[in-house]
């Protein structure tokens, strides 16, 4: 989203598709057929491919209103609606659109002034992304065709075509105009400014066929850009009040606490691996082996083709890091669809040899009835999880190895439960066993709830969320976090019932009525992480206190930190985070503080006066609001009128990512004038 802006749209919802224009005349105008293929995007595609394979899909025609546009789309007629109608003369088309030959105007050319020579369109039929009222007035596109040149010299024809090219592709800069305008105008993408970039951007994307070309008048170029745009180092910037701004905000304020430097591994799993033993699966671990071998093989060679590091990157089809040969967006978005394709073969392969195991084990052991199919069945698939989290054998890119058969997996555990040997009842959550069992040797006689508010005293300590300011005194006073941590043990406590248990015991049982602790009774390693997920997702309210004045600012400090926090521990349940002794198993150095991108701003030439008097005092004043390590502010100025400053932070990059988002705040030079955060949060 944040640098693509693009939102995945459900493919039983909208699709991309090539257009053909309907032979059979058959179609009206303003009507269009479309017939889809359904897609299974369930356990990796396993039920789609099944249907294909046994020849049961059908395609779906769409009946109804549709919405089609084509990229590029900037003017409001770029997207129109049309009415899918059902025409059996044109069953025989998939997954395509058809438009009528019918009519006043093609309706392709009415998009982007599209011509079916193998374009592709975005068909849509959520009703919930149709704009309202009917469809606006298409653009009027040029379709003249190239200058002809009187030069008699190809080669030199030849030469002068490529230096008009290169030096009228002024397609970016354009694009990045209409997108600054559209944000800033109140009438967006209609008003007058918007409609005659994006018609000057089509005579512009034709340049190859016209020979015409176009540029930005003055009062085109932008003066401020919005800050979805990511400019702010090296022009004018304000906050976008509109759509895009808000989804990049939230992204951006997200991004910060649960991004993380983790790529080359995370925690090992310490779950409970009896839960999938079941009896006689060492008879097939040579098989298991084996066939786990070729899995990290062939996964193996998917990581090195595309430079991907992680193999959590492949199954989950979110792609974070590429080679230096994909580095472009199209690049990425076709990397990411060809990964999405070679997991899909890759667990449809092992599946196959999965059950050739099972097939080969039965005729080995010659098992005579179907029960007993079924259990050889079940002990080669325990054989698979085995040999992957509990063996000798440890390869860092197959742990989904034995989930190709998560159906399966699925009956093994069942059966493992279902046993009179099942195992004693573990902890459903390993983050707070392994809180649990450090806190027990820091008991020393307390009470749960004082050894969990003393934990979560240290992890507020470590996270500088009390330290003393220069402005209210100290960020947070142990008063105020006393107060949040018994509100929340008094909503935990009332949620459903919850016995008060030693840190140390091992036979914890589980109540499905807790809201916080993930199905665990309240331990003191269950208080910590419950209050980092109640701080995360509620709104809190700090009580009044004298010294916590900045209050709007302390929800937003244990907020952060909390969910960064509470990320960090379920990546590498390394107790560090929350400021206990560090698992140097688990540890993993993070590189926490770090200078991020200058921040320009356009300021009026008495804040700049004083600015240059007081300097000292407004970055003490930022570095109270925010957190961060350290800020510097240049001043400088294009003319007498045009004053601006360049910040630079250097802090976490959630600290960052908010002192960014004040220094943006229509109201910054009235809140640091009057020191007043309060007044600055609500605006």
């Amino acid at each position: 989203l944040r640098t693509r802006t693009r939102i995945a749209v459900p493919p039983n919802k909208g699709r991309n598709m090539l257009g053909v224009v309907d032979e059979t005349y058959s179609l009206e105008y303003g009507e269009v057929f479309v017939q889809y293929t359904p897609l299974d995007t369930t356990a990796g595609g396993q039920g789609a491919q099944k249907e294909e394979e046994e020849g049961t899909r059908r395609a779906q025609i769409l009946t109804g209103t549709v919405l089609v546009t084509k990229c590029p789309c900037l003017h409001p007629g770029d997207v129109r609606k049309f009415q899918a109608v059902d025409v059996p003369a044109l069953h025989h088309v998939r997954d395509c659109i058809v438009f009528p030959a019918k009519g006043p105007r093609p309706h392709p050319n009415e998009m982007a002034g599209s011509d079916l020579d193998g374009d592709e369109y975005i068909v849509i039929w959520e009703e919930d992304l149709f704009f309202p009222g009917s469809n606006k007035q298409p653009m009027v596109f040029s379709d003249s065709s190239s200058k002809a040149t009187s030069n008699n010299s190809l080669v030199e024809g030849m030469i002068q075509f490529v230096c008009d090219y290169i030096k009228n592709d002024n397609v970016g800069i354009m694009s990045n105009a209409h997108l600054a305008w559209a944000d800033k105008e109140d009438d967006g993408i209609f008003s007058e400014r918007c409609l005659k970039i994006a018609q000057k951007i089509s005579t512009c994307l034709d340049f190859a066929k016209t020979g015409e070309t176009a540029s930005l008048d003055r009062e085109e170029k932008p003066l401020q850009y919005p800050d979805f745009m990511e400019k702010g180092g090296f022009k004018d910037t304000y906050r976008s009040q509109r759509v895009l701004g808000h989804l990049y905000r939230l992204h951006r304020s997200l991004e910060a606490v649960v991004s993380t430097n983790f790529q080359d591994r995370a925690a090992d799993g310490d779950g409970n691996h009896t839960l999938f033993e079941f009896p006689g699966w060492r008879d097939h671990e040579e098989s298991a082996q084996k066939a786990l071998a070729v899995y990290g093989s062939r996964m193996e060679q998917i990581l090195r083709q595309h430079g991907i590091k992680t193999e959590g990157e492949v199954v989950s089809g979110i792609i974070n890091s590429v080679s230096d040969y994909n580095k472009s967006k199209t690049d990425k978005a076709s990397v990411e669809a060809l990964v999405e394709k070679q997991y899909r073969d890759l667990v449809k392969s092992t599946r196959e040899q999965f059950f050739r195991d099972v097939d080969a084990a039965c005729q080995s052991l010659k098992v005579p009835t179907e029960a007993g199919k079924l259990t050889v069945l079940l002990q080669v698939a325990s054989a698979w999880y085995m040999v992957t989290y509990a063996g000798v054998w440890q390869e860092t890119n197959c742990y989904s190895f034995p989930w190709s058969v998560s159906d399966v997996l699925l009956l093994v555990m069942k059966q493992v439960n279902a046993s009179e040997l099942k195992p004693a009842p573990a902890p459903r959550n390993p983050l707070i066993t392994k809180l649990n069992g450090v806190l027990a040797r820091e008991q020393s006689g307390k009470s749960v709830e004082e050894l969990a508010f003393e934990t979560v005293t240290k992890w507020a300590t470590k996270e500088e969320l009390m330290k003393d300011t220069t402005v209210g005194g100290p960020g947070i006073c142990n008063r105020c976090l006393t107060r949040l941590f018994n509100s929340f043990v008094s909503q935990s406590s009332s949620s459903g019932p919850a016995d008060r248990e030693l840190p140390n015991k091992t036979d914890v049982q589980h109540t499905s009525c807790d809201e916080f602790f993930g199905g665990q009774l309240a331990t003191a390693g269950g208080y910590v992480v419950g209050f980092l997920r109640y701080v995360s997702s509620t709104s809190v309210e700090f009580p009044p206190c004298s010294l916590c004045r900045l209050s709007a600012s302390h929800t937003h400090s244990v907020t952060m930190a909390a969910l960064r926090t509470y990320n960090m521990l379920a990546l590498s349940r390394d107790p560090c985070h929350v400021g206990l002794p560090c698992d140097t198993d688990l540890h993993e150095p993070m590189q926490d503080v770090y200078e991020g991108n200058p921040i320009r701003l356009k300021v009026s030439p008495s804040f700049r006066s004083r600015l240059a008097a007081d300097t000292d005092s407004v970055v003490d004043l930022l570095i109270s609001w925010s957190g961060v390590q350290m800020v510097n502010i240049r001043s400088t100025r294009r003319s007498k009128n045009y004053h601006y400053i360049i910040v630079s932070v250097v802090g976490r990059d959630w600290q960052r990512w908010f002192l960014e988002d004040l220094l943006l705040r229509p109201s910054f030079e009235k809140a640091i004038l009057s020191k007043d955060l309060e007044s600055f949060l609500l605006t």
